[in-house]
């Protein structure tokens, strides 16, 4: 497999078109933002392998020469996703899996901006929700390192992604958050966190819903991938739309 940049990343694209899942995190490295595109052949691939963190996004022709080489590059316990014909391929691999099922939304149509804003006018008392900053964003990545982690550096993130946390008044700490896992000029790729000492008091609703107002003055749309239902349950109360269910893999 070949690393693939630049003006050749476009060619990838419609490899994924029937892609379950992580559409922002696909538009993301297409664009070059965010990870690395590997590909069977540069001039004409038949199998492609975008990775972000420890996601691995493989798709293609599974009966192609380089389809077995793309799931064997997948390290030991990170997560890979494939459209439905490459199933067969995954399960035929001598390697231990765990599978688990995820959920793809997708942004409604239209906002009900208004509802948006009254989850963010209702955040409790002692806390108060800002925009990542220079002066902040060390400390947004120590509260879930996966808010910047797709980003070559804390000045890359501030130069191209952006993200949203609530600060406890009192303890003066950062205590949940919600930021671009991935982005393009197209889409965004939600990633959020709450500390575990701050759940149930609706803090990821403010936060998404900060994230979703910034995306609709950008023109951008918002993507979420839920790993678990507590995340779509979220995502469905922001007001994403179109459930779709999908396994994803851990390979041994």
């Amino acid at each position: 497999m070949i690393r693939i940049e630049g003006e050749r990343l476009a060619a990838l694209r419609a490899l994924f078109s029937d892609f379950p899942g992580l559409h922002g995190a696909i538009d993301a490295v297409l664009e070059g933002v965010n990870g690395e595109a590997f590909a069977d052949d540069p001039a004409d691939p038949r199998v492609v392998r975008l990775v972000l963190s420890d996601f691995h996004m493989v798709a293609g022709d599974p009966a192609a020469p380089g389809a077995e080489a793309a799931l064997a590059a997948v390290p030991q316990r990170e997560f890979l996703a494939v459209p439905d014909p490459w199933v067969g391929l995954v399960w035929d691999s001598e390697r231990p899996i765990q599978v688990s099922e995820r959920f793809a939304f997708r942004a409604p149509q239209e906002w009900d901006l208004a509802r948006l804003w009254q989850v963010v006018a209702g955040l409790p008392q002692g806390f108060a929700v800002e925009r990542v900053t220079a002066e902040t964003v060390t400390e947004f990545a120590a509260l879930n390192e996966s808010f910047v982690g797709n980003f070559r550096s804390l000045e890359h993130f501030l130069e191209r992604g952006v993200g949203f946390a609530v600060r406890d008044v009192n303890s003066g700490a950062l205590v949940a958050g919600c930021s671009s896992y991935a982005i393009s000029s197209r889409s965004v790729e939600f990633e959020i966190e709450t500390h575990r000492d701050y759940e149930r008091r609706g803090l990821a609703l403010v936060t998404g819903s900060k994230l979703i107002e910034w995306c609709v003055d950008a023109g951008l749309e918002a993507c979420w991938d839920a790993a678990h239902e507590g995340s779509a349950a979220l995502a469905e109360r922001l007001g994403f739309v179109a459930r779709q269910a999908y396994y994803g893999y851990r390979m041994e």
